[in-house]
């Protein structure tokens, strides 16, 4: 039987724990012109991913790649420009309605999977290993706009002005994301998560359609595959509906983010909820005794209850590496 995240007693791990404020990972990224080029390299994915598990001795690693690798199968054009992001050729709203996988660049993604067969086997057994894809909703906003930079405002016109051009694309972005997330489970990792960063610009009137339903799809789809892994869903800035969505997706693990009130949540969700996360990742960069003051305070909000210790959102680039590492004690301690 597989680990998994749920077999663990109170795990610690960090969204972007592989990446930008290790030496050592910034080090293999000067080698690469394109992140993509990065991405999709066989031994740079192995070494980025297993880079904090060396370094923190951390309970889970995550396999280095991006949310985008399902916009760029689907052909479209990405460049991740230094200080920009990422920036697509934005879709055509009138004529790309028969969007279809590039075969050759599908092909790079098989680095990803041969990948995860050696991480799996480099890591300890009893490291939970996390595979992903973006949520449907973040992937479409993307793809849509090009760009974070525009706020996402033609995205967020389809909503209100053409659901069924929307629905239409979120469908055929389930079908990529359940496909890429079945490859990377059969290829050895233990647990799935979803990342649903822009979850908080979908009106609540739409919720049902934009993000409950497609996540639900696609964790129905995985379990008709008979794929058991735990599946984490983070719907970032969702604030209080965060309880309409555990209820109506379901999740194995529902990740928080930190501005949600967690003792609140607690008090107005299920006791059986895995909760993930919270963590202000401003603090871990600030260190000093607001950090240890946010840890044991988490601390004693989730008591006793199943909880796994991570960020609200990403490790910010310039966080000292000894305040991750007080971090770890603090929580362990």
């Amino acid at each position: 039987m597989k680990k998994n995240i749920l077999s663990l007693k109170n795990p610690i791990w960090f969204m972007r724990q592989a990446g930008r404020h290790l030496p050592e990972y910034l080090k293999i990224r000067k080698k690469f012109k394109s992140f993509l080029d990065f991405c999709f390299n066989y031994e740079s994915i192995i070494e980025s991913t297993l880079q904090p598990i060396k370094r923190y001795d951390l309970d889970c690693a995550i396999i280095f790649s991006d949310i985008l690798v399902v916009p760029y199968i689907l052909n479209q054009k990405i460049e991740f420009i230094e200080g920009k992001g990422p920036i697509l050729s934005p879709i055509n709203l009138t004529s790309d309605l028969n969007l279809k996988v590039n075969i050759d660049k599908k092909r790079k993604l098989e680095n990803t999977y041969n990948s995860i067969v050696q991480i799996r086997k480099k890591l300890h057994k009893n490291k939970a290993l996390i595979g992903f894809c973006g949520g449907p909703w973040t992937v479409a906003c993307y793809m849509v706009d090009g760009s974070s930079k525009t706020n996402f405002v033609k995205a967020r016109e389809l909503v209100n002005k053409d659901k069924t051009y929307l629905s239409f694309l979120l469908d055929i972005i389930i079908n990529v994301s359940v496909n890429h997330l079945e490859k990377q489970y059969l290829s050895g990792c233990d647990t799935l998560m979803i990342f649903e960063s822009w979850a908080g610009l979908v009106p609540k009137n739409s919720q049902d359609e934009i993000l409950y339903n497609p996540t639900k799809k696609i964790i129905c789809k995985l379990r008709e595959k008979n794929i058991t892994a735990p599946i984490i869903c983070f719907p970032k800035g969702i604030n209080k509906e965060i309880i309409s969505y555990n209820r109506e997706v379901k999740p194995d693990v529902l990740s928080v983010d930190h501005n949600i009130d967690l003792q609140w949540l607690i008090k107005n969700i299920e006791e059986e909820t895995t909760l993930q996360g919270n963590i202000n990742p401003n603090t871990l960069l600030q260190g000093g005794n607001p950090l240890k003051k946010e840890i044991l305070k988490l601390k004693n909000i989730v008591k006793e209850r199943n909880h796994i210790f991570n960020l609200g959102h990403g490790i910010l680039p310039k966080t000292p590496i000894e305040n991750v590492v007080k971090a770890i004690e603090l929580i362990r301690a």
